[in-house]
């Protein structure tokens, strides 16, 4: 024989949802823009290791290189990632920082990429357009941080 409990008072519902209200749900298009910027954060320090390693695609196919100064574009990417990772946490948490930063990091890591077209267009179009979906899901939804 099975033994079988009451059910809950709330039902299965959504925990959150049994609380006084003062928790706001997070639309999924902002944390969709979150984790796309944990993302670019990962591909931005893969972009700082290749840079300071001087390989990767930083290479056209004639041989030349995007850059002249690889050591500055490794240290800009690396700073750009840990920024993006800390706003995507601020994102998570509903903070005003997290918007802001995302705006301008989205913004300036798509400007950043149409540099590598020429080494890698693939890359850079794929690179541009997860900086423009991030911009759609903050834009979409920042009223949620107004409300939070």
């Amino acid at each position: 024989m099975a033994q079988h409990s009451e059910p809950m008072q709330g039902g299965i519902g959504d925990p959150m949802e049994r609380s006084a209200g003062a928790v706001a749900s997070r639309p999924g298009m902002f944390t969709f823009a979150a984790v796309i910027m944990f993302l670019l954060a990962g591909f931005g320090v893969l972009s700082a290791i290749l840079a300071f390693g001087g390989t990767g695609w930083w290479v056209t196919e004639t041989g030349n290189l995007v850059y002249a100064n690889l050591l500055f574009w490794g240290v800009l990417d690396l700073a750009v990632a840990l920024i993006a990772l800390y706003a995507g946490i601020s994102l998570l948490r509903g903070g005003e920082f997290g918007l802001v930063m995302g705006y301008l990091f989205a913004g300036l890591t798509a400007l950043r990429w149409l540099f590598v077209v020429p080494a890698a267009p693939i890359l850079s179009v794929v690179m541009i357009a997860l900086c423009v979906m991030v911009i759609y899901g903050l834009a979409r939804h920042s009223d949620y941080v107004e409300s939070a």
